[in-house]
């Protein structure tokens, strides 16, 4: 069985993503073929590629975090059944049109979550469901502050506060101020507003929780406005990036400077970086029922990501030109056939 996919082909640029055409091995015992439909396109793909999160994969890679699809064959052993729609998160590989994958990663969609829809929404809702309720516990009635309001990642977060009856709070551009309010959110202009002088304005001045995908000297910032007891939740390092360009030195000092150096003072204060497949070592259940969460309440009804576009698999490159250049409401879903 042959897949089309696009690769990685070095560290660097745009014109480092190329098309391959690769061979197949059948399922074996406890995998399935996976046809892949539609497939999201992620910050993190970018930094995968310009090479800026540590331990990540080495090139050629196939980027691409989150995918849907059918099953097409089984291997001995796994209970999904052909013609079976299904999801998955994986480390990389999204940017292909055909997976053999293991069946532990598999999650069946239910009627109502279209492919097209559930990749839009099974990454980006479900790193922010474990980040509300599994890393900074939100409980009801609890004010928060979400970073990049207005991307796939922020409006995940607002919707589900806004499911858990947490108050929200987001940073986004003027442009994107009706967005972040349509979902229950308080728009903060970060670029002419100081976000740290409006929450200190409120109530109490304080939030129980900071979800920053910027990191730098930002990270300090996002822990100055905890109450006691609160959590910053680091979960990207965008501030690494300067002019489309890695800088590994704002990330080693937003790491060691925003999440380690903080946790020696004893301020009641707490930080943490972000890593799903960290978590799902310390809690092996968490994968299947989180994903499975996230696409419930989609075929529910109860979220709805927002698709900034969908585009052919074959212009992966340009999806991730669009996403740098910072001007994407939503999400932006890679399409490779068959959208069921």
């Amino acid at each position: 069985m042959l897949a089309n996919e696009i690769s990685v082909t070095a560290k660097g640029g745009l014109d480092t993503m190329l098309p391959r055409t690769v061979e197949l091995a059948d399922p074996g015992p406890g995998e399935a073929l996976v046809r892949v439909d539609a497939a999201g396109v992620s910050y993190g793909d970018l930094l995968l590629r310009l090479g800026v999160i540590p331990g990540g994969p080495k090139p050629p890679f196939t980027p691409g975090f989150d995918i849907t699809g059918v099953v097409e064959q089984v291997g001995p052993g796994v209970t999904l059944h052909v013609g079976q729609p299904v999801a998955a998160l994986v480390r990389t590989g999204g940017y292909s049109d055909r997976l053999v994958l293991p069946a532990a990663r598999l999650v069946a969609r239910p009627a109502g979550a279209g492919a097209v829809e559930s990749a839009a929404a099974a990454l980006n809702y479900f790193i922010a469901h474990q980040m509300l309720h599994r890393v900074a516990q939100v409980q009801p009635g609890q004010r928060i502050l979400v970073h990049g309001a207005s991307g796939g990642v922020g409006l995940a977060f607002l919707q589900l506060a806004q499911l858990a009856e947490v108050e929200c709070w987001g940073t986004a551009s003027a442009e994107k101020r009706d967005l972040v309010t349509k979902f229950g959110g308080h728009p903060i202009d970060y670029r002419t507003e100081d976000w740290v002088s409006v929450i200190r304005s409120l109530p109490g001045g304080t939030v129980h929780a900071v979800f920053d995908p910027i990191g730098g000297p930002h990270f300090n910032r996002s822990s100055s406005v905890l109450g006691r007891g609160g959590i910053m939740v680091g979960y990207g390092q965008s501030a690494a990036l300067v002019d489309g360009k890695p800088n590994m030195l704002i990330g080693a000092r937003g790491f060691l400077g925003g999440i380690i150096l903080p946790k020696l003072v004893p301020n009641g204060k707490r930080t943490v970086f972000y890593n799903a497949w960290a978590l799902e070592k310390t809690q092996p259940d968490a994968y299947q029922e989180d994903l499975a969460t996230v696409l419930g309440l989609l075929a529910d009804g109860k979220i709805e990501p927002v698709v900034a576009s969908t585009m052919p698999l074959a212009d992966a490159a340009e999806a991730q030109r669009a996403l740098e250049q910072g001007t994407v409401k939503g999400k932006i879903v890679l399409t490779s056939g068959a959208t069921s």
